[in-house]
């Protein structure tokens, strides 16, 4: 008999994570589409660009609370450790690939933190370090956090002692990746950090 409850478990994922706080912000305050400016994201530095700090701070966390509502219904339903992280690409994918928005979204780090959050914080917090040393020496706060994801399948690991939840967060990491690969590629070529200029207190190019 198949795992309907996983299965509904993991296609929830995809819609909640499809939900794009930043795009509906902005229509409401603006009328524009975010997506037309910046970057062309729907994540919270490019909704920054036009609303400011405060826009930037909400939608961040509600991105970070889809993750962790996915993170907690899987804690709740007692889902198993690779239907759960299953579930996180999900979240993950639907958040970059939004069907409300013709799969045009975001960038997907805040729903994979938000996930992790609900999860296994303690896990987590190696990565975070990291994040925060790498960025007090970059100074580019999408490379840093990008960078400190490379310690998360051996956070995974430790957390769950489970192959095949290592795999599932790799590819969730290749594909976090892939989302910001116009930021690594300026990066590399010594390019600024974003397409337009950050409002005061958005941290530059966060993910």
């Amino acid at each position: 008999m198949p795992p309907w409850p996983d299965i509904a478990l993991t296609l929830g994922a995809y819609l909640v994570g499809g939900l794009s706080p930043g795009y509906w912000l902005v229509r409401l305050k603006t009328g524009a589409d975010v997506r037309s400016t910046g970057s062309g994201a729907t994540g919270a530095t490019n909704v920054g660009r036009i609303l400011g700090r405060k826009g930037y701070v909400v939608v961040m966390v509600v991105d970070i609370l889809k993750g962790a509502l996915v993170g907690f219904a899987a804690r709740a339903l007692g889902t198993s450790t690779a239907w759960t992280f299953a579930a996180t690409f999900m979240v993950v994918a639907g958040h970059i690939w939004p069907v409300w928005l013709g799969f045009r979204g975001g960038k997907g780090v805040g729903p994979y933190a938000g996930a992790w959050l609900a999860l296994a914080p303690l896990a987590l917090m190696p990565s975070l370090v990291l994040d925060a040393v790498l960025f007090a020496w970059l100074r580019v706060f999408s490379i840093s956090g990008l960078c400190s994801l490379m310690v998360m399948p051996a956070a995974v690991w430790w957390a769950t002692r489970s192959w095949s939840a290592v795999a599932i967060n790799c590819v969730t990491i290749s594909l976090l990746l892939w989302a910001h690969r116009a930021n690594i590629r300026n990066f590399i070529a010594g390019s600024p950090p974003g397409p337009a200029a950050q409002p005061s207190g958005v941290p530059t190019n966060s993910p």
